[in-house]
């Protein structure tokens, strides 16, 4: 069952119900733009039949909010609001956060003034005295007193007018019903005196019978002047019970007006959410009006009076305020300490929306009013991120919202991000695949579609990294008719070097099959080149004691040899016309030293038909490297043909 002492967030919510805007489908944890929620359902308008829901009821002419303490949220003119994104709520609560703790010496004494106040009202219910008592000089005297602070706003000065206007109609009431006091007694005076002039009358008729006509007409003088007084008597009898009448019609009226003032001040003082103020004023109410009656003046037939009877099962009273507003002030003062007990747990979340909630509805109790400052300055680091969250969520910025929910999880120990990581790790890959739409487009020359699936990918997550890489392969596209002449050149003259050199800018060749196939190899081919390059040198550098240098520089050659017996023209013979690898062995041969003069001799020789000599050679290189493969066939070549000569 809803609570009635949540009506006090009415002017909070109807000062921006009319302004919300429909929300997106981020994760609503992160809602913190006060939107309605009727628009993710399809709705885009104020008509409250559309959700199958019964219109709110009126309250003086307003449409009333009402709020599901279960959800936080406010059903109202047909939408949802969450209470924490409100924007009154908000800037109420943002307001709050920056201001200082209320606890001058000022503030407790005008605390303490109320707390004594709220007890003396709660004893004189007890005990209560006559109208215009002592006491209630004393309540009226505190609460002009009071009324100075700048807190108070002057609201303790309007419940001492207003139960010295209530008093002032009772003791108007008290004036009249004197009077009719007094009316009576002269009525009852009249009565009894008309009453002996028609008994005298009455005796002169019976006794003198037809004696005036006798005598004359003076012979009746005496009882014409007595019917002539009854008359007057009686008329002026009338007169008085007319006056009575008017006075108590006038007590009447006097006495409905006054209630109807009173209770509306203290409905205000409610609705302001001045609880202390409500307490007060229901309280002197029943000392006030001592007749008993404290139900609220409303139609039984409107709306606002059924919601509260709907709500309650009761119908509205004045003590039903003052239970309200009572519980009210417990409940904030608990909630307050139950914030100050997830703060020191670090339970920031939890502790924000308590905190709005306790603002919103007790933002003059002093619970609230002096909570530390520090504890505010932590909620509103939490509450700051929250909020630079939703903007970044708004404006697609995922890569922020997983920084800054990263940074409120480091917060608050129950923050749970996996919604809002999964969220943005879906728009992200949204995003991706449409990027990887693009270069696919970009690679078949398809420029109207590269610009639609670019322009999608922006739209999920405009500063997706990926996309500026998107943009320099359009860039590159735009200047491909360039580069695949320069390309094409290249491979013409085989400058596998330059075009690995400047790989990254000729790449938009690819677009074309023929060369994208050519540009591949040539990567490959240089790639595997300087890869067998480094591993050569380093074997050289690590085993140059053993011999490393000259295994080194076989491998080297062989790979020479390999080229050159290649069946792909493009390759074949090319690799003694690169240059780094002619260094490398160069640079081998040099390392290796006396053993590649001794296979330089020995081939010689071999050549000139020498064979001994070089038969000589051979065996010297493979003494300096005996793992020399090039030195053991020289071996078995120059001694097959020597065995063959002599045989």
């Amino acid at each position: 069952m809803k609570s009635l002492y949540l009506l006090p967030l009415i002017p909070l919510v109807l000062g921006t119900a009319y302004a919300q805007m429909p929300t997106s489908t981020a994760p609503q944890s992160f809602d913190l733009s006060g939107r309605s929620t009727q628009a993710q359902s399809g709705v885009q308008n104020n008509d409250p039949n559309a959700f199958g829901e019964t219109p709110p009821p009126q309250l003086m002419g307003m449409e009333i909010p009402l709020l599901d303490p279960s959800s936080d949220t406010v059903s109202f003119n047909g939408g949802k609001f969450d209470v924490g994104n409100n924007a009154a709520v908000r800037t109420l609560f943002e307001d709050y956060l920056s201001q200082t703790p209320d606890d001058t010496e000022a503030s407790r004494k005008y605390r303490r003034s109320i707390e004594k106040l709220i007890d003396l009202t709660q004893k004189y219910s007890k005990n209560a005295g006559p109208v215009g008592s002592k006491v209630m000089v004393k309540i009226g005297s505190t609460l002009y007193d009071i009324s100075d602070y700048p807190g108070d706003g002057q609201q303790a000065g309007v419940l001492a007018s207003g139960i010295v206007s209530a008093l002032d109609a009772q003791r108007g009431n008290l004036k009249r019903d004197q009077a009719n006091k007094e009316l009576d007694d002269e009525i009852e005076r009249l009565v009894k005196k008309t009453n002996s002039l028609t008994n005298q009358n009455t005796q002169k008729g019976q006794g003198n019978g037809n004696i005036g006509n006798i005598k004359g007409k003076s012979g009746n003088s005496g009882g014409i002047a007595h019917t002539v007084r009854i008359a007057f008597n009686t008329q002026e009898i009338a007169e008085n019970k007319a006056i009575q009448t008017a006075n108590k019609a006038a007590n009447q009226a006097a006495l409905a007006q006054a209630k109807i003032q009173y209770q509306a001040m203290i409905l205000t003082f409610f609705l302001q959410r001045r609880f202390d103020h409500a307490v007060i004023g229901a309280r002197i109410y029943r000392h006030v009006f001592r007749d008993g009656d404290t139900n609220l003046k409303m139609d039984k037939e409107s709306d606002a009076y059924k919601m509260i009877t709907g709500i309650t099962g009761m119908p509205p009273t004045i003590n039903m305020l003052d239970a309200s507003a009572a519980n009210a002030r417990r409940e904030i003062d608990q909630n307050m300490d139950s914030i100050t007990n997830l703060l020191a747990q670090n339970k920031l979340g939890e502790a924000t929306n308590r905190l709005i909630t306790a603002v919103a509805l007790g933002e003059y109790m002093q619970s609230v009013a002096v909570f530390p400052k520090e504890s505010r300055q932590r909620i509103a680091h939490y509450w700051t991120l929250r909020k630079r969250a939703l903007t970044a969520l708004n404006a697609r910025d995922y890569g922020t919202v997983e920084a800054i929910a990263a940074e409120m999880k480091e917060l608050d120990v129950d923050f749970d991000d996996s919604l809002l990581l999964s969220y943005t790790a879906g728009k992200k890959l949204q995003s991706d695949s449409y990027l990887r739409q693009a270069a696919k487009a970009l690679q078949d020359g398809k420029e109207a579609e590269f610009q639609e699936a670019m322009a999608n990918a922006a739209i999920i997550w405009p500063r997706n990294p990926n996309i500026d890489k998107a943009r320099e392969d359009l860039n590159k596209f735009d200047s491909y008719d360039k580069q695949k002449e320069e390309f094409s050149n290249y491979i013409k003259a085989k400058r596998f070097r330059d075009i690995y050199k400047d790989r990254e800018r000729l790449k938009v060749v690819c677009v074309d099959q023929e060369l994208s196939r050519q540009y591949e190899a040539v990567i490959r081919y240089i790639e595997t080149i300087d890869h067998s390059l480094s591993e050569f040198r380093t074997i050289a550098e690590e085993q140059a004691a053993m011999g490393g240098a000259g295994m080194a520089y076989e491998k080297l050659v062989q790979m020479q040899q390999a080229n050159d017996a290649l069946t792909d023209e493009l390759f074949r013979g090319q690799l003694k016309e690169d240059k780094k690898f002619s260094d490398t062995l160069r640079d081998m041969r040099d390392a290796a030293g006396e053993f590649t003069d001794e296979l330089a001799l020995a081939q010689k020789h071999e050549k000139q038909g020498e064979y001994g000599s070089a038969l000589a050679h051979f065996y010297r290189a493979l003494e300096l490297n005996p793992a020399s493969i090039i030195a053991k066939a020289g071996i078995e070549r120059v001694s097959e043909v020597i065995y063959n000569a002599t045989f």
